[in-house]
C-alpha cells in the first residue's frame, strides 16, 4: 500500500503535456505551424539543397551505464537513416532504408531484429525529420492544441492516419523550432508512448539541426550528443543496407 503523498494533496497541480486528447485550438491550422517551422529551420530551398549528411558525436544510455561512447550518423533524402553506435562488444546498428527498419548488435535480445508496427514507423518519422521538407505528408489527419512545456508555451500538431491508428505529437515552440516529439504504439495493454527532445539546433549549411537529443521510453532512456555534421557528404548507399547479424551479449 503506498502512503499518502501530501505533495499532490496540497500542492500545485501539473499538467502533462503529453496527451492524447486536448482542447483543440481551432484559430490556428497544423499547415501554418509547419511553414513556421520550415522557415524557422532555413526555408524551402535550403532545406531542397540539403541531400545527405554523416555525423559524428557520442552516445549514452542505459545499455553504456550512461557512459559516453562514440556514434555515427548517416542520413539521405528523403528518409534514409543509420545510426551506428561503437559499443564495446561491437557496433550496434539502427537502420532504415525508407521502408524497412533494423536493428543489430550485441544490445539486442536476437543478433537482428526486423522493425516492425509502431517500431517501423517511428523509425519512418525520425528518417524523415533528418529532411523534414515534406513533414505535412507524414499523417492524413491533422489537430492543433496548446500546452506548456517546462513552462514555456508551445503548439501541439497531433497527427493521426485513423481513429484506431498510432498518433504522434509535435511540439513547437513560439520560435518555431521542433522542441519534442512523442509517439504511441498500440501494444495489448494500452498506448506505450516513445518521447524524443530535440535542442541545441545549429546551422549546417543553412539549416538549422539539432546537435543533441534525448529519447525516452518506459524501459530505457538515451541521448545523442553530436559534435560535427558533414552536409551533403558522399554517402555510401551500402549504409542503409540490412545490416549483418550482430554478435549479441545476451
Amino acid at each position: 500500500m503506498r502512503e499518502p503523498d501530501l505533495s499532490l494533496q496540497y500542492g500545485t497541480p501539473t499538467e502533462d503535456p503529453n496527451v492524447i486528447d486536448f482542447v483543440e485550438e481551432t484559430r490556428t491550422t497544423a499547415d501554418s505551424l509547419f511553414d513556421k517551422y520550415l522557415k524557422a529551420i532555413g526555408g524551402a530551398d535550403r532545406l531542397t539543397a540539403l541531400k545527405s549528411f554523416a555525423a559524428k558525436g557520442t552516445y549514452e544510455g542505459f545499455d553504456t551505464a550512461f557512459a559516453k561512447i562514440p556514434v555515427e550518423l548517416y542520413a539521405k533524402a528523403p528518409n534514409q537513416r543509420t545510426m551506428v553506435v561503437k559499443m564495446g562488444g561491437g557496433d550496434s546498428y539502427r537502420v532504415f532504408d525508407g521502408r524497412n527498419g533494423w536493428m543489430a548488435g550485441p544490445d539486442t535480445p536476437v543478433p537482428i531484429v526486423q522493425l516492425t508496427a509502431g517500431n517501423l514507423e517511428r523509425a519512418r518519422l525520425e528518417g524523415l525529420l533528418q529532411f523534414p521538407g515534406n513533414i505535412k505528408s507524414a499523417f492524413s489527419t491533422w489537430k492543433v492544441g496548446r500546452t506548456a512545456i517546462d513552462g514555456n508555451e508551445v503548439w501541439i500538431v497531433q497527427g493521426s492516419n485513423g481513429t484506431e491508428t498510432p498518433l504522434t505529437n509535435f511540439y513547437f515552440g513560439q520560435d518555431g523550432m521542433l522542441v519534442r516529439l512523442v509517439r504511441w504504439t498500440i501494444t495489448p495493454v494500452g498506448r506505450v508512448p516513445t518521447q524524443i527532445d530535440y535542442k541545441d539546433y545549429r546551422d549546417v549549411a543553412g539549416v538549422k539541426m539539432p546537435f543533441s537529443w534525448t529519447v525516452s521510453q518506459t524501459y530505457m532512456q538515451m541521448s545523442i550528443n553530436l559534435s560535427d555534421i558533414q552536409p551533403n557528404a558522399a554517402v555510401d548507399p551500402a549504409k542503409f543496407n540490412k545490416p549483418a547479424p550482430g554478435k549479441s551479449d545476451r
